[in-house]
C-alpha cells in the first residue's frame, strides 16, 4: 500500500480539486466508485503486472476522475480495465517503427491522458522502471517526440522518478493554477 504521507497529500489534492471545481461555473467533477481489493487484483492478472502502490491506493479509495467543462473533458484518467487499449499505435509514433520503441509503447499501461482526445498524448506507467517501493515510474508519450522509455530496471536517476502520488497532485495543482484565471 502506499505510504500514509503520500496518500494524505493526495486526499488534501483531491479535495482541492473537488472545491475548486464546485466553484466554477459549467465545471464538474465526476468520479467512478472505487475499485474493490478483487478487482485490482483481477487487474493485475490482466495485465500479468503488479500495479504500482499509490495508483492502487487511488483507485481503491477515489476511482478514476474526470473534470468536464461544458461536456468537454479537461483532465481525467483512464479506465483501468483500458490502460493498454488507451496506448497509441507503435507506428503512430515517432521512432515507432523501431523494435525496441515499440516494445516498450506495448508493455507502457496509459493511464492518463495529457491534453484532450484530439492528440494523442499519455501519461504511462514504465513496468521496466521499479523503484524499491514496488512504484512504477510514470513517463509522458507525446505523439511527436520519441518515445524512450529506459530498459534495465531502475535506470532512471532516484531524483528524475516520478511515482503515481507525486504525479497525480502535480497534475491536480497545475489543473487549478491553470483554470484559476479562466
Amino acid at each position: 500500500m502506499a505510504s500514509n504521507a503520500g496518500s494524505q497529500v493526495v486526499a488534501e489534492a483531491v479535495a482541492r480539486l473537488k472545491n475548486f471545481v464546485e466553484e466554477k461555473e459549467d465545471m464538474e467533477l465526476e468520479f467512478t466508485a472505487p475499485l474493490s481489493e478483487k478487482q485490482v487484483t483481477a487487474l493485475e492478472a490482466k495485465y500479468s503486472l503488479k500495479l504500482p502502490p499509490s495508483y492502487v491506493d487511488f483507485l481503491r479509495t477515489h476511482g478514476t476522475f474526470k473534470v468536464l467543462y461544458g461536456g468537454a473533458e479537461l483532465i481525467g484518467m483512464e479506465d483501468p480495465q483500458h490502460l493498454h487499449a488507451a496506448a497509441p499505435d507503435p507506428s503512430d509514433a515517432q521512432g515507432g517503427d523501431e523494435p525496441e520503441v515499440e516494445e516498450a509503447i506495448n508493455e507502457a499501461l496509459f493511464f492518463q491522458r495529457i491534453d484532450d482526445d484530439a492528440v494523442e498524448n499519455f501519461w504511462c506507467f514504465n513496468p521496466r522502471d521499479r523503484n524499491s517501493r514496488g512504484e512504477l515510474g510514470v513517463v509522458a508519450y507525446q505523439h511527436d517526440e520519441t518515445f524512450g522509455l529506459p530498459t534495465p530496471e531502475g535506470s532512471q536517476k532516484a531524483q528524475d522518478f516520478r511515482d503515481f502520488s507525486t504525479h497525480i497532485v502535480s497534475i491536480i495543482d497545475e489543473f487549478i493554477e491553470t483554470y484559476a484565471e479562466a
